[in-house]
């Protein structure tokens, strides 16, 4: 982050995390007639666990203001249509009682201070306003979040699991890097497999001395998927499952998502 941008903070929040994390705290377990046991969680505990996350927060980013980025469903997610597996691996996992009803009252509670958009994660509207240079122009945006897939964003990034980090400036160059990087191993936590036998290590090796272009990085992937015995349009899908949205991923005027292509040799 430049020292000459002198800027106020805008905290671009993950709500998502930050209303699971509320609803999990605030949950107890009470025993029924001493065999049935049940989870019960007071809305207003949950909301005050909430508020104190997010005030923290912000006076630890030192922001003079903020916005709170929720998910749509998953079922509306426009990368379901790109790869149907995308996160069922979560369908019918226990989440807490409250949450769908804390997130909501979330925004009620902040009618002017919230953003959630049709077929979008938390993540993609983080991505868009970070990147959007006509939001915003005299704030300084910071995406506050745990998920390590923001960091396929350029801009700044405060991961709320590592706070001691402080604000980290993600380049271009590095994004792109962790977006295909993403692209070749795949995401077991999304649902998405990237390219068959490549981790993490496997990805560094063949992206090293690729350089910051995108034309040779997409280059590498082809060649890696290729080997492994799919086609262009099997990276594309992964590609576009992987990307975390940009300003330039989405039509503004159409309210539509712009699915990435590689750039033209």
């Amino acid at each position: 982050m430049s020292m000459r941008d002198r800027r106020p903070i805008l905290a671009l929040v993950d709500a998502d995390v930050l209303a699971y994390q509320a609803a999990a705290g605030a949950e107890k377990t009470i025993s029924l007639d001493g065999e049935v046991v049940a989870p019960v969680c007071r809305l207003s505990d949950a909301f005050e666990v909430f508020e104190n996350k997010l005030y923290a927060l912000l006076m630890h980013v030192d922001a003079s203001d903020f916005l709170l980025c929720f998910s749509d469903s998953t079922k509306n997610n426009f990368r379901r249509a790109v790869w149907p597996g995308y996160k069922a691996n979560r369908e019918g996992k226990p989440r807490p009682i409250i949450l769908s009803r804390l997130k909501q009252f979330c925004m009620e509670a902040y009618p002017d201070r919230h953003i959630l958009r049709p077929g979008l994660e938390a993540d993609d509207c983080l991505g868009i306003l970070s990147t959007r240079a006509s939001f915003r122009p005299n704030r300084r945006k910071v995406i506050c979040s745990i998920d390590k897939d923001l960091r396929g964003v350029p801009g700044n990034f405060f991961d709320l699991g590592h706070p001691e980090g402080g604000i980290l400036r993600i380049t271009p160059e590095a994004a792109n890097l962790w977006f295909i990087t993403q692209t070749l191993t795949g995401d077991p936590t999304d649902n998405y497999p990237g390219c068959p036998g490549i981790g993490p290590a496997t990805a560094r090796k063949l992206l090293k001395g690729a350089g910051p272009v995108m034309t040779m990085l997409w280059a590498v992937v082809l060649a890696a998927y290729e080997k492994a015995g799919l086609t262009e349009s099997d990276a594309l899908a992964q590609a576009r499952v992987a990307r975390i949205l940009r300003s330039v991923d989405y039509d503004f005027k159409q309210k539509k998502v712009k699915l990435w292509n590689p750039p033209k040799s």
